[in-house]
This record gives structure tokens, sequence and C-alpha cells, in this order.
């Protein structure tokens, strides 16, 4: 059975996710909670503590589950199970990523989470597997991991967000551009952009 902050939480990021901060009470969040509003203070001193804890163990979970991917193989094979894990978790959790793209700018702290979490999410052998695959001459920049992963989330999220209009978005195109394999396509296109096309 659900906790009264798991229910909190879930309330919190619901509203959040749909209304934005400013657009969400903490009234809003106890109706739907189904609590009482002052029971919310029992667990969070005020509602931006409540919107930090929205996000971060989110994040923490995210990362957790590309760690626990299988580590064995090539290492074309390892990224493309990692990309696909990734547009599976933002799928899973659209609701903290939109807290997350939609609030970090006004939030510095969410930012900073974001940001602590993802640097530390990406080993430094894998960052120099990336760089020897890539042929990155000596002296010159290797990619910046930072960059890459959070940009890959605001990309993958801004897709997902698409989806439900996916049809009307694409309709008259010359070419037809499902989203419903968005995980394997995304993949792919990484794999191919960090890596150079796979060889028959």
């Amino acid at each position: 059975m659900e906790s009264t902050q798991e229910r909190i939480l879930a309330a919190a990021r619901e509203l959040f996710g749909a209304s934005g901060y400013r657009g969400t009470t903490t009234a809003d969040i106890a109706r739907t909670a189904g609590i009482a509003e002052g029971t919310i203070y029992r667990y969070y001193k005020d509602k931006k503590e409540l919107l930090i804890a929205c996000v971060e163990p989110a994040i923490q979970e995210i990362i957790r589950r590309e760690r626990s991917l299988i580590q064995e193989g090539p290492p074309r094979e390892k990224l493309r199970r990692r990309m696909i894990e990734r547009v599976r978790v933002v799928r899973e959790n659209i609701g903290v990523f939109n807290i997350l793209f939609t609030e970090g700018r006004h939030h510095p702290e969410i930012a900073q989470i974001l940001m602590r979490q993802v640097s530390q999410s990406v080993s430094p052998e894998e960052w120099q597997a990336i760089v020897e695959l890539r042929g990155v001459a000596p002296g010159q920049q290797p990619p910046n991991p930072l960059i890459m992963t959070i940009g890959q989330m605001a990309a993958i999220w801004a897709m997902v967000c698409m989806e439900p209009a996916a049809d009307q978005l694409f309709t008259g195109w010359p070419v037809q551009l499902p989203l419903n394999q968005l995980d394997t396509d995304y993949a792919d296109f990484v794999c191919s952009a960090l890596l150079g096309r796979e060889q028959q």
C-alpha cells in the first residue's frame, strides 16, 4: 500500500509536470493526494523542497537503471542498449522530465541536481572508449559528456512530448516518420553519429 509521503510525491509530480511550479498550489497537491493540506508540511518544509524531492530520486533511479544494463559486448552494442533504455526511462517518467526541462531554468537547484547526477553517471572508461572509437586525435577536444547526455535527454523528452501529435505533425511529408519505434531509431541514430556507420 502506498504511504502518505508516496501519495504526496506522486500528486506533486503529476501536477508540477502538467501545470508547472507556479500553476500548482499545495492545496491542489493535497486534494489530488487525498489528504489535508497541512499533512504536506509534516514531510516538506515548503513547496520548493517538495519540488526538489520530486526530481532527485527519479534521476537517481534513471541512472541506476542505465548502470544496471549488461556491460558485456562491443562498445556499439553497449551504447545502443543504453540509448534504448534512456528513451524508455524518459517515456516512463515524462512527468519528472516535464519538471526538469520546464522548471530547471527557474529553479537552479533542479538544474544542479541534474548536472551533478549526470556528471557522476558516466565512467571515464566509457568516455575514453567513445573517444577511441571516434578516432579523436591527440590535442583534439573529445565530446563533452555533460552536454551530450543532457542534450540527449532534452531531445528525447521533446520527441516523447510530440508522440501524441505525430500523425498530424508528419502528414504530407515525403517520408513517413513513425515515433512508435523511437527507442531503437534513436539508439541507431546516436550510434551512427558517435561511432560512424556499422560496417556490413
